[in-house]
């Protein structure tokens, strides 16, 4: 498979060719595309904020079970000094 390649001058300058691309007609601003922006940017920071709670929360409960057994021995005087 082949193709040929045919180069015509341009009256544009180098500079300034994306300007036909680039130019915003009409300055209006996309509120709509604000609003959606940050919607999304609340729920997925809630979304993360509600994992981190959960994990912190399952994470200081076992830590408060276990140093409430450890208490628990403590107190009763069981298995104080087992031998390893």
């Amino acid at each position: 498979y082949t193709y040929s390649v045919k180069w015509t001058e341009s009256p544009v300058r180098w500079a300034s060719r994306w300007d036909v691309y680039l130019k915003v007609a009409g300055g209006e601003i996309h509120w709509f595309a604000i609003l959606n922006s940050l919607l999304i940017l609340l729920f997925l920071s809630a979304m993360v904020a509600m994992i981190l709670l959960r994990t912190l929360h399952r994470d200081i409960t076992q830590y408060n079970e276990v140093a409430t057994e450890e208490e628990a021995r403590e107190e009763t005087g069981h298995a104080a000094h087992q031998a390893s």
